[in-house]
């Protein structure tokens, strides 16, 4: 089935259960609400660490639920609901942990690098680097100027950033093929699953443009402050009424269209489990 083929019979799809879409949206918003709930402890002094609970809680509950997620998209393309206890089912609980996790260790992988020039940003800036020696590295890299080194820098490590984004892009089948019984069904498929992944993010432009437009002022102000950054931090103006536009188009530009975008390798593979298993 071609992409564009996909993206329409999406599109007609998504039209018809808009309601059960958003209502399973706002149920996975939730539980990953649920995840975040220790972060409250940053709160409490001296019970700082316990935020840290919020990583098993994820692996335990949203590793399962992107599975059970995938078979819920499934109940609906064969004429159920999305919206079910399907959501929340807790039947083969641990092969979908599992599958979770290795998925979960692949996207790891995929970001190794931004992940070490985060940590060595971060370690930077809480001073675990002698500041002379950074001041000095930064010197190298920029060529002279301390400000241009922090700047490539920041520029590197948003560079490396692609990476797990093709891996998302790249494994973006995996538990779909799976909710269909066919754990290998993505073989031959990763060019175009890619494709709509990438067709996907379009989605994305509208709310992406609102948020440079509405804080895009933000970044000259940011590189205009690096060079007193070294020594005093960086102080922003609040965000004020723009708060308000960032919180509307979230909800008008973001959330209602992360379901269609979810939909379309779930849509994609079904057609492909089809024509590959027809009947002669």
């Amino acid at each position: 089935m071609k992409v564009m083929g996909v993206l329409r019979q999406s599109a007609e799809i998504y039209r018809k259960n808009w309601v059960d879409l958003m209502l399973a949206l706002l149920l996975e918003l939730a539980l990953r609400g649920i995840c975040l709930a220790p972060m409250l402890f940053l709160c409490a002094p001296g019970l700082e660490w316990l935020a840290l609970l919020c990583v098993p809680l994820y692996l335990l509950i949203i590793l399962p639920a992107r599975e059970n997620y995938a078979l819920a998209l499934q109940d609906m393309l064969s004429g159920g609901r999305v919206f079910s206890t399907q959501l929340v089912c807790p039947c083969d609980y641990g092969k979908k942990l599992l599958r979770g996790l290795k998925g979960t260790l692949c996207m790891l992988l995929w970001s190794a690098l931004p992940i070490a020039g985060i940590s060595l940003a971060v370690a930077a800036y809480l001073g675990m680097v002698d500041f002379f020696t950074l001041l000095r590295i930064l010197d190298q890299i920029g060529g002279g100027s301390s400000v241009d080194g922090i700047i490539r820098v920041v520029l590197i490590i948003a560079a490396t950033l692609v990476l797990p984004v093709i891996g998302c892009a790249v494994h973006c089948g995996g538990r779909h093929s799976a909710a269909l019984g066919h754990r290998k069904l993505v073989k031959g498929h990763r060019v175009r699953l890619v494709a709509l992944w990438a067709a996907g993010l379009v989605t994305l432009l509208p709310f992406v443009l609102v948020v440079l437009a509405t804080i895009g002022n933000y970044i000259p102000a940011f590189v205009s402050q690096l060079k007193d950054s070294l020594t005093s931090g960086i102080v922003f103006e609040p965000l004020g009424v723009r708060a308000y536009i960032l919180a509307g188009a979230v909800a008008v530009l973001l959330l209602p269209v992360l379901p269609f975008k979810n939909m379309l390798p779930a849509v994609y593979l079904r057609k492909a489990k089809e024509e590959r298993y027809a009947a002669p």
